[in-house]
């Protein structure tokens, strides 16, 4: 009982050190074992209430109690308690080698966990930063589509501005040639007055005038008349002159007089034109701002067309460029088709070649069976010769018999046998030659 006792007790205080000590554990049992056998109940309650502390020997403690409480089975109890106990320190041993591994496993499998959220974090802000980038540059293409729209509608603007105002100068051209042309028609007109006008109705008066004097008028008179029409009309001119008076200055007071006339068409031909001249800088005085502000648009389009002209200019080259790789592409293109035809007429060559040397072949496989014909006809003909010759010797071996026409047996024999042989000689000369004559004719 005491023993039993000290045993339950030792298993209590070192419940550890159960599975690395087998002598101890088994004869703790045997001692329970023994104990019990006695009917002590109370140590094998504590034998039971100190193995419970083991994990896996819980479940089979009652098994174990009730196989040791049987007479003669406590050696086969501790038997099969101390291989239940190997093959348990054998797990536990494993278990223990098997848990830095799969540490060691978590450990990598966590840092590789690691790594590869690290790359999806990389990764996600690689592509935000992407489509941020993709933004800008949509936002970017935007704003140049926009930019060039309205390039194009200024472009489009100055373009306008610029045909009105060259039709704004062509008006103004128009207007300086008809104000031209006006004061060519008035300067024409003055001529003409000066020239026609005045000597012709002048003349034309005087003649009437001196018509009339033909009836009857005083010269006096008319001098007198002359006189009060040149001293009316001086004091329309600009150098006013003394009328010379008395009957023989009637011929200088008409050439006065026609002077005279001639400065007033002057006057009014030039009063005519300062008039138009002022009315044209009174419109050119309306309008300075706007000559200025068209003066700017000039320049403003010229610039433009500077620029139209250099993309214009690199248009021309990028043209020049592509119709000289146009050029060259129908060149290769050219030259393929070519190669190609050469090809084509190469390989029709071949093929006639081809075609001649089966032929020829054709014709030599032709010539070799003719041959093969010839040959055995020939040995056809040898054959029966030798046959014919073999016959005629045997019969000629043949012994004479007792008969008395035995010999004219034999003459005849003798004079048949030639006219075989000839026979023979003679079909085989009609039959069996003819394909080599043919043969050698055709070699002619």
């Amino acid at each position: 009982m005491g023993d039993s006792v000290v045993v339950a007790a030792q298993v209590k205080q070192r419940p550890d050190r159960v599975l690395d000590d087998g002598v101890t554990t088994v004869t703790a049992v045997a001692a329970a074992t023994a104990v019990v056998g006695k009917g002590s109940v109370d140590t094998s309650l504590c034998v039971t209430g100190d193995v419970c502390a083991l994990p896996d020997v819980v479940n089979g403690s009652t098994v174990l109690l009730e196989r040791c409480t049987e007479p003669g089975t406590a050696m086969e109890t501790e038997r099969a308690l101390s291989a239940e106990l190997q093959t348990l320190r054998q797990e536990v041993r494993e278990s223990g080698h098997s848990r830095p591994q799969d540490e060691e496993l978590l450990s990598a499998m966590r840092e590789q966990v690691a790594r590869l959220n690290e790359k999806e974090r990389t990764l996600e802000q690689r592509l935000q930063c992407v489509c941020e980038e993709n933004s800008e540059l949509k936002g970017n293409l935007s704003s140049l589509h926009t930019r060039l729209a309205l390039h194009e509608q200024q472009s489009q603007q100055h373009i306008q501005q610029l045909a009105e105002a060259w039709r704004e100068v062509e008006v103004a051209r128009g207007r300086t040639q008809e104000l031209q042309s006006q004061v060519e028609a008035l300067q024409e007109e003055a001529s003409m007055q000066e020239g026609s006008h005045g000597n012709a109705s002048l003349l034309s008066e005087l003649e009437l005038s001196l018509d009339t004097l033909g009836l009857g008028t005083d010269r006096e008179q008319l001098t007198q008349e002359v006189e009060s029409i040149l001293r009316l009309l001086l004091p329309l001119t600009q150098n006013p002159q003394e009328v010379g008076g008395g009957q023989n200055d009637l011929q200088g007071m008409v050439a006065q007089l026609k002077n005279l006339a001639q400065e007033l068409t002057q006057q009014h031909s030039s009063q005519q034109l300062s008039g138009s001249i002022v009315e044209v800088g009174s419109d050119q005085s309306e309008s300075p701002a706007q000559i200025q502000d068209l003066k700017d648009q000039v320049c403003v389009l010229q610039e433009e067309n500077c620029e139209l002209r250099l993309l214009s200019e690199c248009c021309r080259v990028e043209e020049e460029h592509l119709h000289q790789a146009i050029r060259d592409r129908d060149e290769a293109i050219s030259k393929k088709t070519l190669m190609e035809a050469e090809l084509v007429r190469s390989k029709n060559d071949m093929m006639s070649l081809n075609n001649q040397l089966l032929e020829a072949i054709q014709r030599k496989l032709e010539l070799s069976q003719e041959l093969e014909a010839w040959q055995d006809d020939i040995q056809v003909i040898l054959n029966q010769q030798l046959r014919t010759q073999q016959q005629c010797d045997q019969s000629q071996r043949k012994p004479v018999a007792s008969h008395p026409l035995s010999f004219l047996r034999r003459s005849r024999r003798l004079s048949n046998a030639p006219v075989c042989v000839s026979q023979t000689t003679t079909t085989t000369d009609r039959n069996g030659p003819s394909p080599w004559r043919d043969w050698l004719k055709r070699g002619k």
